[in-house]
């Protein structure tokens, strides 16, 4: 390995401190949380720790940066914005790909949302669901896997619809999900659920206004959007969504909010908060319909 034993040692001393390790006769091991490190285990957090021990690690050298001027330190850092950094380099977009369907817990009881029970079980055609900005279509899947008489479209931009064909396209899901290369202004027309993952969270409120009236343009009256996001605490009370609001502060400029701040950017869209449900990880599942 080339490690000083020495300095290695300390090392594993603090990470047996947090769990990741354990310290026997023989030496130190994995412990079950250590063994989400390794690549091959089922549901590997190993592309996130990556993603976070490498590029955001870096970034938030520069908080200091980010709270005088109100810019990423990421921007600071690396001359350009997160998601044009990560088109630009190959490898780094895959590792970001891939630790962003690490984060899969999340989405484990969004299947079970009533308004994609309710589009499963309507009568007569098949109902579709467009997952905008889905990545490799971790959660698109996980939706039509659950429910096997919805159709699926995955809008994206082409390197991600290539990853999520690689993907699904051996599964029993892979005829009934189409895939549309574009952006948030190519949202399709005429559907039935649409969804938001952890994408307004990236941005600022204006560019989150002009996502938003892209879904109310292309909704019909009876369609639903489904927005997934941590939603920010309003009485002080420890939460992942408050350390996720530095996070964005300094990697993307963009920001989590309260269910309140959410309610207002949908009305400012021509849309209406209907109510909100809780997901893993400090995570909630918000639902809006046209106003």
């Amino acid at each position: 390995m080339g490690a000083d034993p020495r300095s290695l040692a300390t090392l594993l001393r603090y990470l047996a401190m947090l769990g990741v390790v354990s310290e026997g006769p023989d030496g130190f091991r994995l412990t079950d949380v250590g063994a989400l490190l390794e690549a091959e285990a089922p549901s590997s957090m190993r592309p996130l720790a990556l993603m976070y021990g490498g590029p955001f690690y870096q970034s938030f050298a520069h908080l200091t940066h980010a709270v005088r001027t109100g810019q990423p330190g990421f921007e600071h850092l690396f001359g350009e914005n997160h998601f044009d950094h990560f088109a630009r380099d190959p490898e780094l977009r895959a590792l970001f790909d891939r630790s962003m369907t690490s984060s899969a817990p999340l989405f484990e009881a969004v299947p079970a949302h009533p308004v994609l029970t309710a589009a499963a079980t309507a009568p007569g055609r098949a109902r579709t669901v467009v997952d905008i900005a889905g990545g490799t279509g971790e959660l698109l899947g996980r939706i039509l896997s659950a429910h096997p008489t919805l159709h699926g479209v995955l809008l994206e931009l082409p390197h991600a619809l290539a990853a999520a064909r690689a993907r699904l396209a051996g599964t029993e899901v892979g005829a009934r999900c189409g895939y549309l290369a574009g952006d948030f202004a190519d949202v399709p027309p005429g559907n039935d659920v649409y969804i938001l993952s952890r994408v307004l969270h990236d941005w600022d409120d204006e560019r989150c206004r002009s996502i938003l009236r892209h879904c109310a343009d292309a909704m019909p009256r009876d369609a639903d959007l489904l927005v997934v996001e941590r939603l920010l605490p309003t009485d002080g009370t420890a939460s992942l969504a408050v350390a996720w609001d530095l996070h964005m502060m300094c990697n993307t400029g963009g920001r989590e909010r309260t269910v309140a701040h959410y309610a207002r950017l949908f009305e400012d869209s021509g849309l209406v908060l209907v109510g909100h449900s809780p997901l893993a990880l400090g995570a909630h599942t918000l639902h809006a319909r046209r106003s």
